[in-house]
């Protein structure tokens, strides 16, 4: 074998061990929707990036992420009964509320406020 085959291959070698000891784990917390519920942490590290939302409910759902003034930081589409997507996040440290905020009429004609009829719920996001 030669020395430049030699050369590549102990190169190749390094390089994947030291590749190996730089991977970084990103975790991903999961929140679930359903009637009339939002289910997941109370708490968040001030490093999450994103969240998991699934709609495990029969109707559909959106999660609305707001600060202590009330301001939007993140919301989701209209998610669809089943349906999962992900969700970016840049929240500092606080308090958010984590909310369904869709107005929907039900079968026989009446208002149905997801907020109101408790989808909502308060998550710490501490350093």
């Amino acid at each position: 074998m030669s020395s430049a085959i030699r050369w590549a291959m102990a190169l190749l070698a390094t390089l994947g061990l030291g590749l190996a000891g730089c991977t970084t784990t990103v975790s991903t917390e999961s929140f679930q929707l359903a009637e009339f519920s939002i289910s997941g942490p109370a708490t968040l590290g001030e490093d999450t990036e994103s969240i998991s939302v699934a709609n495990s409910g029969s109707y559909p759902h959106t999660l609305v992420v707001t600060d202590t003034d009330g301001a939007v930081v993140a919301a989701t589409g209209l998610l669809q009964p089943g349906e999962t997507t992900g969700l970016a996040l840049e929240l500092g440290t606080g308090t958010f509320s984590f909310t369904c905020r869709i107005v929907a009429e039900d079968d026989e004609g009446r208002l149905v406020d997801h907020f109101e009829a408790g989808m909502h719920t308060t998550v710490s996001v501490s350093g």
